[in-house]
């Protein structure tokens, strides 16, 4: 064949195509797409230098004499208003005072959040529960200690934020008195 019926072949072919009219391909869905999607994420902080076993209990049970001795020092700060309790369970500093007191401030807040983190991870170990549990735990405890005048963390307006509050004066139900029953005189 020559070259030029070759051509004209070709461009035959490439007319009857042009000429044809493909099938239309929607792009579009006519519903929305709609996914559901559940999702459970649970973070856990591994420190590689966590203590064995009997190390453990013997930090669990030093960390709380620590506490216990640092009680006073503590309930001052909360007394001056310069801590309040958060939602995790931990103290978090409202305000530092200025000087060597602010440092020991700093200081003291910074041992108890540690003591308390160590005894909550011990207790979620031992309870194979997860962490955020456990704080979630020692906050409601803590915020049902909480004296008058103390900040606390309360839930915010907005799911998962959460506001300082002041806690004000608890009513306690009058104390019941005690009923006495008259002695019965023995025959």
């Amino acid at each position: 064949m020559h070259w030029h019926a070759k051509r004209l072949i070709l461009c035959s072919a490439a007319a009857a195509l042009a000429a044809c009219k493909l099938p239309e391909v929607p792009i579009t869905t006519p519903k929305p797409l709609e996914v559901n999607l559940n999702m459970r994420l649970d973070v856990y902080q591994y420190r590689g230098d966590e203590p064995q076993d009997k190390e453990s209990l013997k930090n669990a049970s030093e960390a709380t004499d620590r506490m216990r001795n640092r009680m006073q020092e503590i309930q001052t700060l909360k007394n001056n208003q310069l801590v309040s309790e958060d939602h995790r369970g931990l103290l978090q500093i409202r305000e530092v005072p200025s000087g060597n007191w602010g440092a020991e401030v700093k200081k003291a807040v910074a041992a108890e959040n540690e003591d308390r983190m160590l005894l909550m991870r011990k207790k979620a170990k031992e309870s194979n529960r997860p962490l955020f549990e456990i704080e979630e735990e020692q906050w409601h405890l803590r915020s049902e200690q909480a004296d008058t005048g103390e900040w606390i963390e309360v839930p915010g307006n907005t799911p998962g934020s959460f506001e300082l509050k002041r806690v004000e004066a608890k009513t306690t139900p009058p104390a019941s008195q005690p009923t006495t029953t008259p002695a019965t005189p023995k025959p």
